[in-house]
């Protein structure tokens, strides 16, 4: 299957500087076997799909849904006003709206099923904490997280297309995010392989081959291709390096050298 990179701009860029880096990306040689993607602010979406046009490279992401169709929820985003901007994929669970607004593991699986059933890819994250690699818990953690999910979403819901429409998993030790501290590409891999077990256990190997699991933790150009060579782990998650579009283009080439 092909490797994924998704660029998650966090809470940068509003309209302008959107549809700006959306088309300046655009002129990035990028390599063909690559999937590459953008979660894009709520506010930027409109942006970002104007730019875009019909180009579906990068594909266009949101950071976050709410997991109600419609209803009396102030402030929430549904999967439907997503579907509205062509929406391709989305996070959910990420570590920062655990930390920050109090997400549990029963809300992100609520936003997984619900972009499931929408026909949207949800990107699933994973991750320990500082004190809970300390602590040696950091497969207990990720495990329970992942089971969270897992039990939410169904794979055979999911082949609309082969692996594309696959639900997403990605691996972000939390005390690596937007910190310089880098998780080693073997040490990641562990946390994968524990990841791909989780799956295999609630859904068979036949599905559990078909998961991408991506890594995701103050990655950059220098250090993309020993996460992405390293066997397991197939994408990477990007934060800060994603902001400047000629940069994280380059970040993409070494991610697959020719």
């Amino acid at each position: 299957m092909k490797k994924l990179i998704i660029a998650n701009w966090k809470m940068h860029y509003g309209p302008i500087k959107a549809g700006a880096w959306i088309r300046a990306f655009r002129r990035e040689r990028l390599p063909k076997d690559l999937d590459v993607a953008v979660a894009v602010p709520f506010v930027s979406l409109a942006a970002a799909r104007s730019s875009l046009g019909r180009a579906t490279i990068p594909m266009l992401g949101a950071q976050d849904v709410f997991w109600q169709p419609d209803g009396a929820y102030t402030g929430e985003v549904s999967t439907g006003m997503l579907q509205e901007f062509g929406v391709a994929l989305c996070l959910v669970g990420h570590s920062e709206r655990r930390i920050h607004v109090g997400e549990t593991d029963e809300m992100a699986a609520q936003k997984a099923a619900a972009l499931q059933r929408a026909g949207m890819v949800p990107v699933m994250c994973v991750g320990e904490t500082e004190a809970e690699r300390r602590k040696k818990n950091t497969l207990k953690v990720i495990r329970a997280q992942a089971a969270a999910f897992l039990a939410a979403v169904k794979p055979d819901a999911a082949v609309r297309g082969g692996h594309a429409a696959m639900p997403v998993f990605a691996y972000e030790p939390v005390w690596a995010i937007g910190t310089g501290k880098h998780c080693p590409a073997q040490e990641a891999k562990v946390a994968h392989d524990a990841i791909r077990a989780a799956v295999s256990k609630a859904w068979g190997a036949k599905w559990a081959d078909q998961v991408r699991i991506l890594y995701g933790g103050s990655v950059d150009a220098h250090d993309v291709g020993a996460y992405l060579t390293t066997t397991g782990i197939d994408g990477v998650l990007v934060g800060h390096e994603s902001l400047d579009p000629r940069s994280f283009g380059i970040l993409c080439r070494a991610a697959l050298p020719a």
